[in-house]
């Protein structure tokens, strides 16, 4: 396939000012390994070293590879390792806090044109923690399809239900249910998938991931499943590092290991997109620093609440989640970690 074929589209040729000279290729990077990468200039997949020079000027988390990143590189047809001397400015970045008390970030992935965000519709349902990944993917600047999975598990009757209260407490989102098992709802799903576009798996361990990019390419042997636990209903990481794959129909895959832990840094912009129906009652509120609480004189927030508008559920999440983002934006002043 051509490098457009793979991803390469004007945004990122429009970095390139000049002819690249004899020996240079432009590469996109499908795997992230200890030490070193996997690069795929769209016809052939070789391992690739950064120079020392472009490991020295890395500051931080943000200036290392990720899957999904366009390089520049030399000696990709020859020696053991091509080496990788720039990378290109990304168009997007997913990312999340680190695990642990120390306020940093990891990067997820690169360059990610829709995000579906994958959620179980049996047991591990959890609405609070669908919307903590959509704020994750509307911050990235990244469009968010919610992809819920294991419907064949539920009584019709069930999967209505949950479906309408996914689809209330999530207007404007886009909303796809599907079974792995009996392939339901494959086919709508597939109509999201552009040749040429990249697309990530986002979400829990055991929700389905990976058994949807089984479905997707029609092998069950390509990658392998784990079973998930009767007991919660949570799952086993059955991928443990992020790759890029090519689909049968030309559009590009990233699968994501399962997240134990998510956080904010500052996702202030995709908390607020997440929750755009609740935002946009804060105008309508009494005062302007409105705290939109319980006791609040004049809040619309809470007035809708009452009213029977907007959720419970859904407001209690978004007080907690502004909260946690304030808490994580203060504790980056403080560490005066800037993130670029």
């Amino acid at each position: 396939m051509t490098l457009e074929e793979f991803g390469f589209s004007s945004w990122f040729k429009g970095q390139i000012d000049q002819p690249l000279k004899e020996g240079w290729t432009v590469a996109r990077v499908t795997a992230v390994h200890k030490g070193w990468s996997d690069l795929c200039d769209g016809e052939t997949t070789r391992p690739a070293k950064s120079t020392g020079k472009l490991r020295r000027e890395a500051r931080g988390s943000n200036d290392y590879l990720t899957v999904g990143d366009w390089v520049l590189c030399k000696d990709f047809e020859a020696g053991d390792f091509a080496m990788i001397h720039s990378v290109l400015k990304r168009k997007t970045e997913l990312k999340r806090k680190t695990v642990g008390r120390e306020t940093s970030f990891q990067l997820i992935a690169a360059n990610i044109d829709t995000a579906f965000v994958v959620h179980t519709l049996d047991k591990g349902y959890n609405l609070r923690k669908l919307e903590r990944y959509l704020s994750i993917v509307h911050d990235s600047g990244i469009r968010p399809v919610v992809l819920l999975t294991k419907k064949d598990l539920l009584t019709r009757k069930d999967l209505k239900e949950r479906i309408n209260e996914v689809e209330e407490r999530l207007p404007n989102i886009d909303i796809v249910a599907v079974s792995n098992t009996t392939g339901s709802g494959m086919r709508a799903a597939k109509k999201y998938l552009v040749p040429g576009d990249t697309y990530c798996l986002l979400g829990p361990s055991g929700v389905g991931k990976t058994s949807f990019i089984n479905s997707l390419l029609g092998k069950e042997d390509e990658y392998f499943t784990l079973p998930v636990r009767e007991k919660d209903g949570k799952g086993i990481h059955s991928t443990t590092w992020r790759e890029l794959i090519v689909l049968n129909n030309g559009a590009l895959m990233i699968d994501t290991p399962g997240m134990r832990e998510l956080g904010h840094l500052d996702t202030a912009a995709g908390i607020d997109e997440t929750f755009e129906d609740i935002v946009a009652l804060e105008g309508n509120c009494k005062f302007r620093d409105c705290a939109h609480v319980n006791n609040t004189k004049g809040c619309a927030i809470i007035a809708a609440v009452e009213a029977g508008e907007i959720s419970k559920g859904r407001y209690e999440n978004f007080i907690r989640m502004r909260a946690e983002s304030a808490t994580t934006k203060q504790s980056l002043r403080e560490q005066g970690w800037k993130n670029k």
